[in-house]
């Protein structure tokens, strides 16, 4: 089964360790459920994060497909927008 690999882009840092999703709608809903938390550290600085696939990985394989460059798949603030 081929997984995504999905992370958190800092503005003022850097990307964050990766999680592994089961696709990209699954990995944007946990991402907008983390955002959404009351005392999220996304939720307080919406503009500085966005998820981002980075790649794929194959569990018949052991293969990670890395994606160059990044795909944006949503921001905080989207998240917030929406509620």
């Amino acid at each position: 089964m081929i997984y995504g690999l999905y992370s958190v882009k800092d503005a003022k840092t850097s990307y964050m360790p990766v999680t592994l999703d089961v696709n990209n709608a699954s990995a944007v809903r946990n991402f907008e459920h983390a955002v959404r938390q009351p005392d999220s550290l996304l939720r307080s600085h919406p503009n500085d994060y966005a998820l981002y696939h980075v790649g794929d990985f194959d569990t018949d394989n052991g293969n990670v497909i890395p994606i160059f460059p990044p795909v944006q798949l949503i921001d905080a603030a989207a998240c917030l927008k929406e509620v």
